[in-house]
């Protein structure tokens, strides 16, 4: 009876604070933690090495910005975030999922926006990028393996990846499945959108936010701001230079890229019609977090492995902003 109580309670504050419009924290067109650690899990992938040209060299690094503004709507994103934290003690994630969702959308200060992005991390791990499979979760459901049915074809109807269809069922092997087989999927795709006054990149699964992860971009502005669609991934990329100069093999400690490609096609903004822009691995992690490069985006090698399960190929978009 008591948690019956504290979530109808719950229930009842978030329809009374949800009744003003709330405003979309991300950016146009999209459909749409810093925590004590940035680390995802990592899912380890292995293919044969492939090629990909890196956009940038490097350069000086510059200095981020910490100035964010103003915050807006403080008193009710305190509110949502009342009611998020009443609505985990009752155990209703689903809830606390939309509260805290709902609060950092409507731009909160800091350290609400720290607070709330590792709540919405630990209830993605929880509802979404676990085994669990909560019901009446809008973002997953249950479903039963058919005759002919492959994880390839699966994964696609759904746009999510192979990779990330197989960790979330424990799956060893993606060709040895059965029909009959009960497995959890996701309905995708995932989107990504990176702040480049605050070096991060927030990625979303429709509007709500599941991960954040450290980036370092371009220096002088050169990693072009707007909307980019996901291209070309390349798992253990060759470095093809630029300006020539030796080719890099994959898995060499010197090749630049890392151990992931992201290829993005520039769809609007500055970005739109760019094209040899990316997102990748990195052998200088310390350039993380600075602007070094000509262009692309940098992230942290464990990063770019989770994040390569996540986005698709044609369908998630990446919003530089």
């Amino acid at each position: 009876m008591i948690a019956t109580a504290v979530t109808v309670s719950a229930w009842w504050l978030y329809q009374r604070i949800r009744a003003v419009p709330v405003a979309p924290e991300s950016v146009a067109a999209l459909p749409t933690p810093t925590l004590t650690t940035d680390r995802p899990e990592l899912i380890a992938v292995t293919t044969p090495p492939t090629g990909v040209p890196e956009k940038g060299a490097t350069l000086a690094a510059r200095p981020s910005s910490t100035d964010r503004g103003q915050p807006r709507h403080e008193p009710r994103a305190q509110d949502l975030l009342e009611a998020g934290r009443t609505a985990l003690e009752a155990s209703d994630l689903l809830a606390a999922r939309t509260y805290f969702n709902d609060a950092l959308r409507l731009q909160a200060q800091e350290p609400q926006r720290t607070t709330l992005r590792a709540e919405l991390t630990r209830l993605g791990h929880e509802t979404i990028f676990s085994g669990r499979l909560i019901e009446n979760d809008p973002f997953v459901e249950r479903y039963v393996i058919q005759p002919k049915d492959t994880l390839g074809k699966i994964a696609k109807a759904n746009k999510i990846s192979v990779d990330l269809l197989t960790a979330i069922n424990g799956i060893v092997d993606a060709n040895r499945i059965r029909a009959g087989q009960t497995i959890k999927i996701i309905q995708g795709p995932f989107h990504a959108v990176v702040d480049t006054e605050s070096y991060t990149m927030g990625v979303y699964l429709e509007n709500t936010f599941v991960k954040q992860f450290r980036v370092g971009l371009g220096a002088d502005q050169s990693t072009p701001r707007g909307q980019w669609r996901v291209g070309t991934k390349l798992k253990n990329p060759t470095y093809y230079p630029p300006r020539g100069g030796p080719i890099i093999a994959a898995d060499d400690p010197n090749n630049p890229l890392g151990e992931r490609w992201i290829g993005l096609s520039g769809v609007s903004g500055e970005a739109a019609g760019q094209l040899r822009y990316g997102i990748h691995g990195t052998n200088d992690p310390d350039s993380i977090g600075k602007s070094v490069s000509l262009g692309c985006i940098r992230m942290y090698n464990e990063d770019v492995i989770a994040l390569f399960t996540y986005l698709i190929e044609k369908h998630s978009t990446v919003t530089v902003k």
